[in-house]
């Protein structure tokens, strides 16, 4: 019995996410406010009160779209913070993860979409969300500093700059664009932590790793 429950709850949650990933691609084409319940509806080959079993609104599912962003952000962000790798590493990880998270369709299709939209009660959850992983950020970048291999100068205005760079690509990122999300990261990486590490920059110290292992 128990394991039919569990099946039942494994297939309500894939319909689901599935459902949130066309909503997210259905609003980034046509824009949250101009969709309607029913065309997502259609678009998924569903009747609108099908669609009701899953989710009580089109709020509802831009929030929970949001919402699932966010969580696959912050469980690759937490990752990066738990290993053993150098602040330095951990940066590059955290950033190229994080490009690697926003690039994917279903998010790049949420993140286009202002969370302002929503009513206050899911907007302030939204925000608890983001703020969870602007903390753990701030502390990857807080732990360089500690071992002096970040500069101790601006912190906060630094990990905002960061993030803000790198959460604006969305607005401009294709993914039939020329470059891949792994070459917009590594690129976006050295550029970020160069301006971190100060005079020593990050593309040299890389490439003396990279000589040493070669060696």
């Amino acid at each position: 019995m128990s394991s039919k429950k569990n099946y039942r709850e494994i297939r309500y949650q894939e319909k689901k996410i599935s459902i949130l990933q066309s909503a997210a691609r259905f609003f980034s084409i046509k824009g949250y406010e101009k969709a309607t319940l029913e065309e997502i509806a259609n678009e998924l080959n569903m009747t609108k009160g099908s669609l009701y079993y899953y989710i009580k609104s089109k709020e509802d599912m831009l929030f929970q779209c949001h919402m699932k962003a966010l969580e696959e952000a912050n469980k690759v962000l937490e990752l990066v913070k738990q290993s053993d790798l150098s602040p330095e590493i951990k940066m590059r990880n955290a950033i190229m993860g994080h490009i690697k998270v926003i690039t994917e369709e279903f998010v790049v299709g949420t993140l286009r979409q202002q969370e302002l939209l929503l009513p206050q009660h899911m907007h302030e959850r939204v925000v608890r969300e983001r703020d969870k992983f602007e903390r753990n950020f701030l502390k990857i970048l807080t732990e360089g500093i500690k071992k002096q291999v970040f500069e101790e100068k601006d912190v906060k205005m630094r990990a905002y700059a960061i993030l803000g760079a790198i959460n604006w690509i969305p607005r401009w990122y294709s993914p039939k664009g020329k470059l891949t999300p792994e070459k917009i990261g590594d690129a976006m990486a050295i550029y970020l932590i160069n301006g971190l590490a100060g005079s020593v920059s990050f593309q040299m110290r890389r490439g003396a790793k990279a000589g040493k292992r070669a060696d």
